[in-house]
């Protein structure tokens, strides 16, 4: 991904340029928005949807320092082109369930906080604060209770192209943190993540306790969907961000034959990131008619103290004969994982059991206790490599490489992985590792599935 990389970044940065240097500043105060009123929530909503869609190129549409803004979500803007967005104060998402916008024609389907489509040159940057409010929206799902919303996502960009995110903190979204759905030359970073684990604690304890006296697993801390950084297009370039979350910190999703941009999701660096929550993820990659697709993802540089799940590479059921996935050529190189709480390493299905749904034909979370983890046989695993990884003292045994009997894993390369003092539960000090090939080297323990080389 080199190369594109440097050529994006300089695209970028000749665009910032030029917003700094002739645009007009945008204040979202000059467009009604007053700091400090929770009150004010909707018609601040109205008054940054006014300045965005007076923005031009060149121009900055500010959330301005010195102060907290409410507003619901629906804010969003189509056709931008080389416009920033500067949040220097804090943006308050208003968890008015009742009052937040829907969906057209559904009563419970909630917009997303900010929502950016087909815009060209975008820039989101500032030293502020967009604060979902997650809180009274897990506790919702995690409860059960009626109605049931569909939580919005905190930051969503689709189908743009010539992205740059920089130093922004998001925190507590209400579901992914920050979602690049589809797009074309994009650049993150020294952008942290924060969900507050601590405000969730006592009442997962209380539904954990619930869950275990019911039979089910009591083990689901981070199926709140908190998403740290999603993202699915081409070239694309995540570097020096810090993510605490609770699902997967970095997920690379798939594209099909019917992309925007491109067929496939490829052409991704990810490097020198602190990352503690569900995974340095691939995936989930189901089958699609016209080929879900991620290939080509480097994701090297990997601190993930105390994480969930370390790396974490899955494909997704609904196999129908008709349709297909492929996940290749993928890198993780220079990882450093410390006592994560489930597993340090899995390379198969996806596991998953959402709060109040039925397991289905999923590899469900109680696996192997509960035995069935089915794989799909429509999804092509192939040159997946780990090079210099280090795991230390996961809690369970050190890692799960799980293919398909009809259709194995292949040019799976473990160079220079080490597990020390792993769990021993459930699978005792070694992997498992079914239908899958490759080789392995100066790695330890082994997995009896790959080849010996010196």
């Amino acid at each position: 991904p080199g190369s594109s990389m440097s050529i994006s970044r300089v695209a970028i940065g000749v665009l910032l340029c030029a917003a700094l240097a002739c645009g007009r500043v945008l204040s979202i105060v000059d467009y009604g928005a007053v700091a400090n009123s929770r009150t004010s929530s909707a018609a601040n909503a109205q008054a940054i949807r006014a300045a965005l869609a007076a923005a031009q190129a060149g121009d900055t549409v500010l959330v301005p320092a010195g102060g907290s803004f409410w507003a619901l979500g629906g804010i969003s803007v189509t056709g931008l082109v080389n416009v920033t967005v500067e949040i220097a104060g804090i943006l308050f998402a208003d968890p008015d369930m009742k009052a937040w916008p829907k969906m057209p024609g559904s009563t419970t389907a909630c917009v997303d906080f900010l929502n950016f489509t087909r815009c060209d040159g975008l820039t989101l940057r500032g030293s502020g604060i967009v604060d979902g409010q997650g809180l009274p929206w897990w506790n919702r799902i995690i409860v059960g209770l009626k109605p049931d919303y569909t939580r919005p996502r905190l930051v969503l960009i689709h189908q743009c192209s010539n992205v740059y995110v920089t130093d922004l903190t998001l925190t507590n979204s209400p579901s992914y943190h920050l979602n690049m759905d589809t797009v074309l030359h994009a650049e993150v970073f020294n952008l942290t993540v924060f969900v507050d684990r601590s405000a969730q604690q006592g009442l997962k304890d209380v539904i954990s306790r619930r869950r275990e006296r019911a039979g089910d697993f009591p083990l689901q801390p981070e199926d709140l969907n908190t998403d740290g950084i999603d993202v699915s297009g081409r070239d694309v370039w995540v570097h020096d961000c810090n993510i605490i979350n609770d699902d997967d910190s970095i997920a690379v999703k798939p594209t099909d034959g019917s992309g925007y941009f491109s067929n496939c999701t490829r052409d991704m660096l990810f490097e020198n990131l602190v990352l503690t929550g569900f995974g340095a993820s691939i995936g989930s990659v189901p089958p699609h008619p016209n080929v879900n697709c991620v290939s080509n993802i480097t994701m090297r540089n990997v601190y993930m103290p105390g994480t969930g799940r370390g790396i974490y590479v899955k494909s997704n059921p609904e196999c129908d004969g008709t349709n297909s996935a492929l996940i290749s050529d993928l890198l993780f190189e220079n990882f450093t994982i410390t006592r994560p709480r489930y597993w340090g390493i899995w390379i198969g299905p996806q596991q998953q059991h959402e709060p109040h749904e039925s397991l289905g034909d999923k590899c469900g979370l109680l696996w192997p206790v509960e035995p069935k983890c089915p794989t799909q046989g429509c999804a092509t695993f192939r040159n997946i490599t780990l090079r210099n990884v280090t795991v230390t003292e996961p809690w369970l045994s050190p890692g799960v490489l799980l293919g398909n009997v009809s259709n194995p894993m292949s040019g799976i390369v473990f160079d220079g992985v080490t597990v020390t003092r792993p769990g021993v539960f459930p699978f005792g000090t070694g992997y498992v590792c079914n239908h899958t090939t490759g080789w392995v080297r100066n790695s330890s323990p082994v997995p009896s599935c790959l080849t010996p080389r010196p």
